[in-house]
């Protein structure tokens, strides 16, 4: 595992414990790690409407005393491409390139319309390095219900029944009757 995937990882850890509060937003974890390989911030996103997990893992690393000059040596984590617009709360990109961050590396673009490549484009057009791709198919697996809305229009959906080991899920009644369901 590399040291990317390591903190990626780490990323998706904490995106899930937004699980069932950040509804219609996606599950996002962010991890910020100083230039001596050190975490010194992690955040995640809550619940919607409420800032997001990067300006949680800044939060975080502030509290701890860290600043700019440390932003400008280190890397943030984000399991999916930071947002470039306003809804609910400003955007996360124009928040990374205004804390100065180093690198950025992101699990998976975001294909919301509203994102979908431009929050990349913003940390391209500052000069900030960045990374994408990283534990891509982890990212997309944990935010399915997400990136299936917004690129199908449709819900994600589950379907569960029993059968038998023939295919059948009852018998076929005759004469009226009562079918023997398997469940």
């Amino acid at each position: 595992m590399t040291t990317e995937e390591k903190y990626m990882q780490r990323c998706l850890q904490l995106a899930q414990n937004g699980l069932g509060t950040t509804y219609p937003n996606p599950l996002v974890g962010s991890v910020i790690v100083s230039e001596y390989d050190e975490i010194i911030g992690e955040g995640w996103h809550l619940k919607s409407g409420e800032p997001h997990a990067e300006v949680n893992a800044v939060r975080d690393a502030e509290k701890k005393g860290y600043d700019e000059d440390a932003f400008a040596k280190a890397t943030i984590y984000v399991n999916l491409e930071p947002c470039s617009h306003t809804g609910k709360t400003p955007p996360c990109a124009s928040m990374i390139v205004q804390k100065g961050f180093k690198k950025v590396v992101v699990g998976t673009l975001d294909p919301h319309d509203k994102v979908a490549g431009k929050g990349v484009a913003l940390l391209k057009e500052a000069g900030i390095e960045f990374v994408v791709g990283v534990l891509e198919n982890e990212c997309n697996e944990l935010n399915k219900r997400f990136f299936t809305f917004h690129r199908k229009q449709r819900p994600y959906i589950i379907l569960k029944w029993a059968e038998t080991s023939d295919g059948f899920i009852a018998p076929e009644t005759k004469n009226e009757q009562k079918p023997v369901w398997i469940t």
